[in-house]
């Protein structure tokens, strides 16, 4: 697994500091930085960075994107700076985890009486079942993360790597931070 680098703002006011952050994917620090300075990030002589909120540049719009080599091939000259397979291979291991995990909560649903709740519908057990064990808001968040919710989920981040035509293609950033966080969560 490559390294991964987030840089933080390092803005600074009597009350506090600035908590915006930014993930990437990059090899080593000159790297992030110049991805950085590409979504309106500035970095001071002295090292510092600053976020493009206090950075005087405005802000990038538009969605980030890891851009992937999706046919395995090499990767065109244009895009050298591309980290391959790697995000593809992320998404992917991410997606088989969220469907194997589906899957056997969907078989202990079934089998075990104790998810089994009468006074609710039976595609609501886990649900009802989790916001029961964790009061508030943190087991309402957690129930919705259902079998369906999961294999739902697991789908829209292969479609993101599911080559079309086997040319090179991005990933929204989005994707891969969730299929990151999937995957980092197997080694806890």
């Amino acid at each position: 697994m490559s390294a991964s680098i987030t840089l933080h703002c390092n803005q600074e006011w009597r009350d506090g500091t600035c908590a915006t952050s930014l993930f990437t994917d990059a090899a080593n620090l000159a790297e992030a930085r110049a991805s950085a300075e590409r979504q309106g990030w500035r970095t001071h002589p002295d090292g510092k960075d600053h976020c493009p909120g206090h950075s005087g540049r405005p802000l990038v719009t538009g969605t980030n994107v890891v851009p992937i080599n999706r046919s395995g091939g090499p990767v065109p000259a244009s895009h050298s700076d591309a980290p391959s397979s790697l995000a593809a291979d992320t998404i992917r291991q991410a997606t088989a985890h969220l469907r194997h995990l589906a899957e056997a909560t969907t078989a202990e649903l079934h089998e075990e009486p104790s998810w089994h709740a009468p006074y609710v519908p039976r595609e609501l057990w886990f649900m009802e079942g989790v916001s029961n064990a964790v009061n508030g808001p943190p087991g309402r968040l957690a129930g919705l993360l259902a079998p369906e919710s999961a294999r739902f989920a697991a789908t829209l981040l292969d479609r993101t790597v599911t080559p079309a035509d086997g040319t090179l293609a991005p990933i929204p950033a989005e994707a891969f931070l969730l299929a990151n966080n999937i995957v980092r969560s197997l080694r806890r």
